[in-house]
């Protein structure tokens, strides 16, 4: 008996410690040799078109956590866009609208590396209201005279996450050609079509942790 729980217990600890290398490992391939705690703090600007419309800070900690553009986005679900690539505004974007500037939570998976580039997949594949498979990137809630929405950006491809072990930089694409809109307190659901993709980049500036 004492002999089964001595066998039990050392191979616990080998299981223990080939977790331990294998996140050590995953660690390395997303971050870099140089950084031994994944988790990071950057500050950033979001851009269209190349045009800066927000600032914001990314934390990374096995997720991405980032404020989106909710300004933007808000104009742009409710307003449409113009020939530029600007959101047009709307009477309905206009009034009584509050942006709660909550960060979204960005999942990734990872797909590939190079020596100073590691790449990742966002964004998860589920159904949109008319039966197509569209990817989900991330939502924010905002309100609209008194009412609270959850804003989902969808698009027909995954967006994509870029980490370069030479600057130490994250960059984000989050492509959008639908919002699908929920009505918090009925769970009412709206889907508003762009009339052409859109894409929004995060550029990740600084590293300030």
């Amino acid at each position: 008996m004492m002999k089964s729980i001595g066998l039990l217990f050392s191979l616990l600890t080998l299981l223990t410690a080939c977790s331990v290398v294998d996140a050590d490992s995953n660690a390395e391939y997303m971050y870099g040799n140089d950084s031994v705690v994944p988790q990071a703090l950057y500050d950033g600007e979001w851009t269209v078109n190349k045009q800066v419309v927000d600032t914001a800070r990314l934390e990374v900690n096995g997720v991405l956590k980032v404020r989106l553009p909710e300004d933007y986005l808000t104009r742009l679900c409710f307003g449409g866009i113009s020939e530029d690539g600007l959101p047009l505004t709307s009477g309905k974007a206009e009034t009584m609208t509050v942006l709660k500037g909550q960060p979204a939570v960005i999942h990734f998976t990872d797909q590939g590396y190079t020596t100073t580039t590691s790449f990742a997949n966002i964004g998860v594949a589920e159904s949109s209201l008319n039966g197509v498979v569209v990817f989900s990137h991330a939502s924010f809630t905002i309100a609209l005279n008194g009412v609270d929405y959850r804003v989902e950006m969808l698009s027909k491809e995954p967006g994509t996450a870029v980490y370069r072990n030479d600057t130490g930089l994250w960059t984000i694409a989050i492509p959008v050609s639908a919002f699908l809109v929920t009505n918090l307190n009925t769970q009412e659901e709206s889907e508003h079509q762009l009339p052409s993709a859109v894409t929004i980049y995060y550029n990740a500036k600084k590293r300030i942790r």
